[in-house]
């Protein structure tokens, strides 16, 4: 019988190596292009005047 010790370290390793394939994936490009428009939305609002002073 495995100890709950190993069992919580092989659950923890389990884990961080699926938090880890997560992070390897690449965006979609639907996502991409997304982030890309909200990112062109905000430089065009930082470059125009500032309406909130």
């Amino acid at each position: 019988m495995k100890s709950k010790e190993d069992m919580q370290q092989r659950l923890g390793l389990g884990l961080k190596n699926m938090y880890l394939s997560v992070l390897d994936e690449p965006l979609p490009d639907d996502m991409l292009a997304l982030l890309d428009q909200l990112d062109d939305d905000d430089d065009s609002d930082s470059s125009g005047s500032d309406d909130n002073e």
